[in-house]
Order: structure tokens, then sequence, then C-alpha cells
């Protein structure tokens, strides 16, 4: 009899730790980023920002989801709009996952220059061609 307790006892025991360990899960904004890495997923980049924006400001301390969002950005070709959600990322993040947000916020840098430096040009060219 002593054994049936003790055995309730510790399922109890197992079951409230393991609910307890999830708790983190539902901490704010992360509803919102669960839709938004969803609809990323399936390629609606345009369509998950909204909710990675709410995330980010429901939670401002959400580094995965500054992540996705600046993903989301450069899967748009939004170079620029990319650039502070990873500068974001990049700072809230552990140590080991730095040098994966790098690349990306250097490589968001690198088209947003290219694509400036591209629009100047194309002006400038505009320009005398009226001459």
């Amino acid at each position: 009899m002593k054994s049936r307790y003790a055995m309730i006892f510790l399922a109890f025991v197992v079951t409230l730790t393991s609910a307890c360990a999830t708790l983190g899960r539902f901490g704010p904004g992360r509803n919102s980023f669960d839709r938004g890495l969803s609809l990323f997923n399936q390629g609606r980049f345009a369509e998950s920002v909204e909710h990675l924006e709410d995330a980010t400001r429901q939670d401002p301390e959400f580094a995965e989801a500054y992540l996705y969002l600046g993903r989301a950005y450069i899967s748009q070709s939004r170079w620029r709009d990319a650039i502070q959600p990873l500068r974001t990322a990049f700072r809230l993040s552990p140590r080991g996952s730095q040098q994966e947000i790098m690349n990306l916020l250097v490589d968001a840098m690198f088209a947003a220059a290219l694509l400036a430096c591209s629009n100047a040009l194309s002006t400038d060219s505009s320009r005398t061609r009226r001459w």
C-alpha cells in the first residue's frame, strides 16, 4: 500500500515539474511569435511580419522574435528594414547564436548598401540622359 502511494506521489511530482518547466513557453509575445513563425515557415513572409512585430512589442527581450522578423524582411528583400531587428537579436542572443545573426546582419547591410548605390547610379544616369 505504501509503495502505491509513493508511486502516485512520484507521478504527481513528475507531472507538476514538467508542467512548471513548460510555463516559460507561454510568456508574453509567445502566441504572436508562434503565429508569425508558422506563416514564415509557410513562406508567407509579409503576413508573418505583423505577428513577429507584435511579439517584439509584447516582449522587448524576445531575441528569437527579432531574429525571425529580420529574416522575414530579408526574405522580402527589405534589406534596410532587416538591419534593426537583427541588431537587436544579436544584442539579446546568447553568444553561441551570435555568429549566425552576424552573418545575416552583414548580408542585410551589404545588400542595403548595394541597393542604395544602384538607386543612386540609376538616378544619376537618368539625369544625364535628359541633357
